[in-house]
């Protein structure tokens, strides 16, 4: 293998750029999916390609990561940077396929609500990872970022509750159970993104 002993910083920042962009395209496409119930099998393929394209930048960040001696962040960072930025991305594709799986007919308005959190979610990575090189002006997109976990928890709480106060029957509330916890957790990872965005900040500060 043959390393390059040159920085390649701007290689990076564009992947992460190109990462959290798909992500939000990956939430976007997931909200349009439970916004607007019709043509699920299409919409959950299309989810599938903007998932597959996220795996791809992975693996391009993973390569020039092992083909490059000198690196802008330590390893470990660029590779939880990527990994949970292809997280969403696999999540919101988890959250489709779940739902066809399960022959869902129709979606619950807390499912919606927890999709609309993980765009705005999404976007602020989108916009911190454009910021990313002279890691400056991100705090504010690190906040932002929490409060909408904040609010994707209190969604969360509120739907889970509804699901045993409710007149599902078992199979239903096992079903809607799984789906609001995929949407949780994508939420989550975009959190966990913004944290290892902050921990950079203090690390290199």
């Amino acid at each position: 293998m043959r390393l390059s002993l040159m920085p390649r910083k701007s290689i990076f920042f564009t992947l992460f750029s190109q990462h959290a962009e798909n992500s939000l395209e990956a939430a976007q496409a997931l909200e349009a999916l439970l916004g607007d119930f019709t043509r699920v099998a299409d919409k959950v393929k299309e989810i599938h390609a903007i998932e597959h394209h996220g795996d791809k930048l992975t693996h391009e960040i993973i390569h020039t990561l092992n083909e490059t001696f000198v690196t802008p962040f330590d390893r470990e960072d660029i590779i939880g940077l990527a990994s949970r930025l292809d997280d969403v991305c696999d999540l919101a594709h988890d959250v489709s396929e779940t739902v066809l799986l399960y022959h869902v007919t129709a979606i619950r308005p807390a499912a919606v609500a927890q999709a609309k959190v993980l765009v705005r979610a999404a976007d602020e990575l989108r916009i911190a990872m454009t910021k990313l090189d002279k890691l400056e002006g991100l705090e504010q997109h690190w906040i932002n970022i929490h409060t909408r976990e904040n609010e994707g928890d209190a969604i969360f709480r509120e739907a889970l509750g509804g699901l045993f106060t409710g007149n599902l029957d078992a199979v239903e509330i096992i079903k809607w159970k799984d789906i609001h916890e995929k949407l949780e957790l994508a939420i989550d990872r975009c959190e966990d993104v913004a944290n290892i965005v902050e921990m950079l900040v203090v690390k290199h500060s």
